[in-house]
């Protein structure tokens, strides 16, 4: 090896060391914090079929504002207090098909410790970076398909059977025109702890979320999905956003004709509520764009401009970025790729 090219490479060395992004280091030594499930799946399951009062009063005493929230605001079933509330919580318990179901996610998460360890660092991240020392319980929940992520102050909740597999015969059997393929695709364990997060950043800053226009809908979107991407340490963006590799694809390479299409629209400041919905919310593809496309593509095009304004200030901290109410600041640095 000749003198001066060990020189360059040490100068490669030098430079790629000296352009790390250190924002995001995190000394998680002083943040006290234990992360584990309330399996509330398994213990309402297991109550008394014959005699749940006992049980259910148990419950109640023992998970406090957890099993309150789960019964009254999850399941519907009546006031938590309300002693008939535990018969008819059993009429779901008792079901065949939810038994089943129960039985399921049992075979697929025998055991939550790789997602509490995962949820639980992210959430310690973001008691450094956000000097917050309250971080919400976490408890985990079969709620028969009515609620995915429930978040509230005090606790963050997750039905498990959102994310218990497609392939199983009980996701088959859901009415198609409630749980269409797109959504049943997304049924994956992987996307657990990403959406669990993400749908509790959004709680947490949801004073931000009342857009007023399209701009304010895409950075918000954006924010939460950069924050959660960096509080994770995740290397890309697919997993919060849902996205398979083809999806990812195809935005990656339609960056430049979806913000081309956006404009030509002048859609960029509008504050029409129905077609901000269509960019933004979940569905088989996103209207105005090819049937190729991935549902609610404005949460990736968020994303690309917050990553960009993030690169493009590194003196910028993820608390500063949230606080922020510029948005025309952020738009001001997008560049949309070709």
């Amino acid at each position: 090896m000749t003198q001066i090219l060990r020189v360059g490479i040490l100068f490669l060395a030098i430079a790629v060391v000296g352009c790390a992004d250190t924002r995001f280091d995190a000394d998680l030594s002083d943040v006290e914090y234990r992360a584990e499930f309330e399996r509330l799946d398994r213990e309402v399951f297991a109550l008394d079929r014959d005699a749940p009062l006992p049980g259910y009063n148990a419950l109640l005493e023992k998970h406090g504002v957890v099993f309150a929230d789960y019964v009254e605001d999850i399941m519907r079933t009546g006031k938590a207090d309300n002693p008939m509330t535990a018969a008819l919580l059993m009429r779901f318990t008792n079901e065949r098909v939810w038994t089943g179901l129960q039985e399921h996610i049992e075979t697929v998460f025998p055991h939550l410790g790789p997602f509490e360890q995962e949820l639980g660092n992210g959430l310690k991240r973001y008691a450094f970076f956000f000097d917050e020392s309250e971080l919400p319980r976490l408890a985990a929940y079969n709620s028969g398909f009515n609620v995915g992520i429930y978040p509230t102050d005090e606790w963050l909740g997750v039905g498990l059977e959102w994310y218990a597999g497609s392939d199983h015969k009980f996701v088959n059997q859901l009415p198609p025109d409630l749980f269409p393929q797109y959504k049943r695709d997304k049924m994956q364990p992987e996307f657990l702890v990403p959406n669990a997060l993400r749908g509790w950043l959004m709680y947490r800053f949801r004073e931000q979320s009342e857009g007023k226009n399209l701009l304010a809908e895409l950075v918000f979107a954006g924010k939460a999905t950069y924050l959660t991407k960096v509080l994770l340490e995740l290397n890309g963006e697919q997993r919060v956003l849902n996205y398979s590799d083809s999806q990812m694809m195809w935005c990656e390479e339609k960056e430049y004709d979806i913000w081309k299409n956006l404009v030509e629209r002048d859609m960029i400041f509008s504050d029409d509520k129905m077609e901000i919905s269509k960019l933004m919310n979940d569905g088989p593809f996103t209207p105005g764009l090819p049937q190729e496309s991935p549902g609610g593509v404005g949460k990736w095009i968020g994303y690309r401009m917050v990553k960009q304004y993030m690169d493009k200030n590194p003196d910028v901290t993820l608390r500063q970025l949230m606080e922020s109410q510029d948005d025309r600041s952020i738009l001001k640095h997008y560049k949309p790729g070709r």
